[in-house]
């Protein structure tokens, strides 16, 4: 994606992340569970170590810009 979007839509986006995160029972996590899960440590292709939550991203930015 390399389309690029207002700091007010990348910060919508991040709220909706993080509340979709929370309402998939993600809730109990600290946000150093979180922020391992978004890392991009250890896939060679920077991709985030849970590669489901790269599509969570990429929908949050969608609703964001809606």
């Amino acid at each position: 994606m390399s389309e690029q979007i207002s700091v007010e839509d990348a910060f919508r986006a991040m709220v909706i992340f993080l509340d979709r995160y929370y309402d998939r029972g993600g809730g109990v996590d600290t946000l150093g569970d979180i922020l391992s899960a978004i890392s991009q440590t250890i896939w060679a292709d920077g991709s985030p170590n849970d590669p489901a939550q790269w599509q969570d991203w990429l929908d949050a930015i969608k609703e964001a810009k809606k």
